[in-house]
């Protein structure tokens, strides 16, 4: 082939590629956030959440079939108040079998439900939830035995918010929607058709492009002011590095869980698969910011991540937000609720080991069995958990809580101590979690353990465990 010849085909090749390119990547046009619809809890009224098939655009002017809840993709936010008694209803529309998990929910399995809660096409379940927790931002899913991953990605996955009295009383932004913003994180591979792909048999998911609410780094108008983030990852594999555009701090004030005792100023924050953080941000002054993941990029760095064979997302904005309105002169810091130090001062019960090689599918050199149980705790008791794996991976167990103790050996910084069911462990890193067992299940319907990358969870990497009562 002469030269000539070859400079053709390169060029027709790229012209080709950068026709393929997102709109958003060439023009500084972002689609405006979707805020998920609030299903407000209150005074006896019942939760009606049918999963079933939906539509929506992922590139402007292609309308592809997706799932959601009540009939649109992702699900509703879900709020209620500790104390409150819910009859929830779970309706399956869907051509598959479906479980669903609420994380950050800690109630019975006969609440809560479980893997072996399956509810078969146009089946559904009417359990009555008894709310009694302290404040947290939880997130309900696709739990479906060795398939959670590909219902999860088709949009079965929403928030599930409880609050209690001391976090409505606490100086917090509150506004829902407004200066309290529910983001949901996936990363997606999308055809030229605009159609999901996801390969099933791949050990793990990495999509190129970023979506938030359903849209791709979208922007948000917001009053100038603080700002609070409720963010959710529902990302199969991927884990971020969030920070902000301008090298401003991100103040974190929760975990999925619980409250910190103080705002935590950050440069940066991790979010594992699975896990939810709260953080608050000042946008009293100043122009448009962006929060983002990894490192802050310029143009022709998107171009090319879009032609590039690795993991990383074309565009690595996750929103960017657009102050209004005059600055305030009473933007006074946050007070969050009462912190008891005496919450985490545990009777070790008992101690156990857990060895993991992820990508072997293996926990203590096992695979999920789902007619084993790995072990049998009582109710009420703590436990310590020595936590090893050969590989990075997320780590998040359902119906318990821990918290943090040692990360390779040193103790883990007090100001950072809150509540939680999901982390991050490095390779070959040594932690040590304190885990609550508040909450029973029988061996009919026990919670699960394991790894929070919802690929490798689907494969294997998880366990079972019951709490007698």
């Amino acid at each position: 082939m002469n030269k000539s010849r070859r400079q053709f085909l390169k060029r027709t090749g790229l012209a080709t590629g950068f026709a393929l390119v997102p709109q958003a990547v060439w023009a500084a046009e972002r689609p405006k956030l979707v805020i998920p619809p609030l299903i407000d809890v209150g005074r006896g009224r019942p939760v009606r959440l049918d999963f079933r098939p939906a539509q929506t655009q992922f590139d402007s002017g292609k309308l592809v079939d997706v799932w959601g809840v009540n009939g649109q993709y992702l699900a509703p936010t879900v709020r209620m108040k500790s104390g409150d008694v819910v009859r929830l209803t779970y309706i399956n529309s869907l051509p598959q079998p479906l479980s669903v998990n609420i994380q950050g929910l800690l109630a019975p399995t006969e609440m809560v439900g479980s893997i072996h809660r399956q509810l078969e096409p146009n089946q559904n379940w009417s359990p009555i939830l008894t709310i009694n927790q302290p404040a947290c931002t939880g997130w309900y899913h696709a739990d479906s035995m060795l398939n959670s991953a590909f219902q999860t990605y088709r949009g079965l996955a929403g928030l599930w918010l409880i609050e209690d009295a001391e976090s409505r009383k606490a100086k917090l932004p509150r506004k829902y929607g407004v200066d309290d913003i529910p983001l949901i994180l996936q990363d997606q591979l999308i055809n030229t058709d605009g159609v999901q792909v996801l390969d099933s048999q791949a050990l793990q998911f990495w999509g190129k492009r970023l979506f938030v609410n359903g849209q791709e780094s979208p922007y948000f108008d917001v009053p100038r002011g603080w700002v609070r983030l409720r963010i959710a990852n529902a990302s199969l594999s991927r884990r971020y590095e969030l920070r902000l555009d301008n090298g401003k701090p991100l103040y974190q004030i929760a975990t999925g869980v619980g409250f910190l005792a103080q705002p935590l100023e950050m440069e940066s924050i991790s979010v594992a698969p699975s896990e939810r953080v709260e953080l608050l941000i000042d946008l009293n002054e100043g122009e448009k910011v962006s929060l983002i993941s990894g490192q802050k990029r310029g143009f022709f760095y998107k171009v090319e991540q879009f032609f590039a064979d690795d993991d990383e997302l074309i565009d690595n904005v996750v929103v960017e937000f657009r102050p209004k309105g005059l600055p305030s002169a009473l933007n006074s810091d946050a007070v969050l609720p009462p912190f008891n130090v005496g919450d985490f001062q545990l009777k070790i019960a008992q101690e156990r080991q857990f060895t993991l090689r992820p990508l072997d599918r293996l926990i203590n050199q096992q695979r999920f069995d789902p007619k084993r149980i790995d072990f049998t705790v009582q109710r009420g008791t703590v436990e310590r958990w020595h936590l090893t794996s050969n590989d990075p991976i997320g780590f998040t167990l359902q119906g318990a809580k821990l918290i943090i103790e040692t990360q390779n050996n040193q103790k883990f910084p007090h100001k950072q101590l809150a509540w939680r069911d999901t982390i991050w462990l490095e390779k070959d890193q040594e932690m040590t979690v304190l885990v609550r067992f508040d909450h029973a299940a029988p061996e009919t319907h026990p919670f699960t353990f394991g790894v929070s990358d919802l690929m490798l969870r689907d494969r294997g990497a998880m366990g079972q465990f019951v709490v007698k009562e």
